[in-house]
């Protein structure tokens, strides 16, 4: 590194989410929106969150994961740990397309904790990934085909909703599991990989639909946001489906709720908190 910097490597992961949790509700703060209520391009919702500087390695990140680069290169813009994570969970959150990389990756840090170096992971062999590529843009054709049937955005949205439940168990030990590639093509995943499934289909069949990250009962989690006839609702398909596997019977009790509804058991983060409220 120039000017002789002391570097040390460290692993990080972007936000986590395993757990399937209890069922039982408990009341915690309201959660609070700072975004404008306009619809927002889906795909670069967290990255117009970012600084200038962010922006640029959130573009340079992107444009090497499309390449499947396994270097360790140098960033655009040196930044500090906390911004490359926001700006590393930014863009994973905007672009769950992006199934082959993991959420975790390393990086070379000097001893004012700036960072000038990444260096990516990835969960799908380069050799293997035009196949998986091609399941996982069929699975999502057949999907959009069959939420097409129904005239109405809700109608769309509850059969995709449906269907991704349908196709998956919740299972911590799935490799793949904070990819939507987990929920659409392995048969489970955990609240990361079905909710990356569900923004990625509805996104597909032309319904907004954004990846929010947060807390319940103390625990990483992750839902959606989905807009449906001007109006934005909160979607939580991993709870719905653990209740559905617990009794038998469909739940749609996280289903299109506002978010007063949900501030009894979901707590958004800090990114996610600033997207659109759910009135």
């Amino acid at each position: 590194m120039e000017n002789n910097k002391s570097i040390r490597v460290l692993i990080k992961k972007t936000t986590a989410f395993a757990l399937c949790f209890a069922l039982s509700l408990s009341l915690s703060n309201v959660m609070i929106a700072h975004a404008s209520e306009k619809s927002i391009n889906p795909s670069s919702v967290y990255k117009n969150l970012l600084s200038e500087p962010e922006r640029n390695v959130y573009n340079q990140v992107y444009n090497a994961l499309i390449s499947y680069d396994e270097s360790l290169f140098s960033m655009i813009d040196p930044l500090s740990e906390k911004d490359l994570e926001d700006t590393m969970n930014a863009l994973f959150n905007d672009h769950p397309e992006i199934f082959w990389a993991n959420t975790s990756y390393k990086y070379a840090v000097d001893a004012k904790g700036i960072v000038h170096k990444i260096k990516l992971s990835y969960g799908i062999n380069s050799s293997d990934l035009a196949a998986a590529k091609g399941n996982f843009d069929r699975i999502i054709s057949d999907l959009v085909a069959g939420a097409s049937q129904y005239s109405t955005d809700l109608d769309k949205e509850r059969y995709i909703f449906d269907a991704i439940c349908s196709m998956n168990t919740y299972n911590v030990s799935n490799s793949l599991n904070q990819s939507a590639y987990s929920a659409l093509a392995t048969g489970s995943s955990v609240c990361a990989g079905y909710a990356r499934a569900f923004q990625m289909v509805c996104l597909q069949a032309g319904i907004p639909c954004y990846y929010v990250t947060g807390t319940s009962k103390g625990e990483n989690h992750a839902w959606n946001i989905v807009q449906i006839n001007g109006a934005y609702y909160n979607v939580d398909l991993t709870w719905d489906d653990c209740i559905t596997e617990a009794t038998g019977f469909s739940s749609y009790h996280y289903f299109n709720k506002n978010d007063l509804e949900f501030s009894f058991d979901h707590s958004r983060s800090p990114l996610s908190s600033q997207l659109m409220s759910c009135i």
